[in-house]
C-alpha cells in the first residue's frame, strides 16, 4: 500500500510540474532555467524504473541500471548531442524512486 501511495504521489508531482510549466514560462521563472524536457526525463525515469521493478521483476539494482542505460542510449543515439542536464534528470528520477518514503 505504501509503494502505491508513493508512486501516486510521484506521478501527481510530475503531472503538476508539467502542467505548471506554461504558467512558469510566462513568468520566466524555473521553466527557463530547468526546462520542461528535464521534468519529463525525471518523471519518465521514475516510471520506467517503477515498472521494471514491479512488472518485469527486476531487483533495485537492475531496474536502476536498465533505466539509466535507456536514458544514456536516448541521449547518445536519438538526440543530436549529449545533454548532461537531461541525463542528470534521469539519475534524479531513478534516485527518487529508490528512496523509501
Amino acid at each position: 500500500m505504501r509503494r502505491i501511495k508513493n508512486a501516486l504521489l510521484a506521478m501527481i508531482f510530475t503531472v503538476l510540474m508539467l502542467l505548471s510549466m506554461p504558467v512558469l514560462a510566462a513568468e520566466r521563472n524555473i521553466a527557463d532555467s530547468v526546462g520542461v524536457d528535464r521534468f519529463a526525463h525525471f518523471g519518465l525515469s521514475y516510471v520506467i524504473c517503477d515498472q521494471l521493478k514491479r512488472n518485469a521483476g527486476f531487483n533495485d539494482f537492475w531496474a536502476a541500471t536498465t533505466t539509466l542505460a535507456i536514458g544514456a542510449a536516448k541521449e547518445k543515439w536519438i538526440d543530436n548531442q549529449w545533454d548532461t542536464g537531461d541525463f542528470a534528470a534521469d539519475c534524479a528520477g531513478v534516485l527518487f524512486y529508490q528512496i523509501r518514503f
